[in-house]
């Protein structure tokens, strides 16, 4: 379920990017849309983790002797150590330990970039900033659970049609364009795509 959540909302938020590329102005108006939309599916759904702490961890037992809280396994810029911009924690695999509700072990992460073409700037330089964040999730996919998938995704608002071939010929060597990301997301534990206000493209 955690993961079908996750990707029913990515799916419905990529078409309404491309719907309207103006909808969202900025890098951090994608990242709080999507966190928004699937921490929102999970409150609807009533769906909760109990993280126990350790012994040690008064800030919470002073509140709760229990040591015991419940959240929603959406975050952001989580863990602590990690940062990813949306996270989803490991429902199967709770630990317990000081400050517990920070180091959790996570089923889902994505990391968003996003390129105005209308500045002028180049996207090789963001395309460099993806493939780090590709690099990012392969290196807690190895240090980690098997659970894990993560998912890179830049997204690139053109002001022309013209643009969009400019970049469907750089892209051309590296990348398939595929008509319908619901056939590729979660198939491979580390993916990674660029979406345009036409074309969505899957790093090979």
């Amino acid at each position: 379920m955690y993961y079908d959540i996750a990707k029913n909302e990515i799916v419905g938020f990529i078409k309404k990017y491309q719907i309207n590329p103006f909808e969202f102005l900025t890098e951090y108006d994608l990242q709080s849309y999507l966190y928004f939309k699937i921490f929102d599916t999970f409150e609807k759904k009533d769906i909760k983790l109990k993280i126990k702490t350790s012994e040690d961890d008064k800030s919470v037992r002073i509140f709760n002797p229990s040591g015991v809280i419940e959240i929603n396994p959406t975050r952001r810029e989580y863990s602590a150590f990690d940062g990813f911009d949306i996270a989803i924690i490991d429902n199967t695999n709770i630990k317990t330990q000081l400050s517990g509700y920070w180091h959790q072990e996570l089923k889902v992460a994505i990391e968003l970039k996003y390129h105005r073409s209308s500045m002028g700037n180049s996207v090789n330089k963001l395309i460099k900033g993806f493939k780090s964040d590709l690099q990012k999730l392969e290196n807690y996919k190895y240090k980690n659970n098997t659970n894990f998938y993560g998912i890179a995704m830049l997204f690139i608002q053109n002001n022309s049609h013209e643009k969009e071939l400019e970049l469907e010929k750089q892209f051309k060597n590296e990348y398939d364009k595929i008509d319908d990301i619901n056939e590729y997301l979660f198939k491979s534990k580390i993916n990674g795509f660029i979406i345009t206000k036409e074309y969505i493209y899957k790093l090979r």
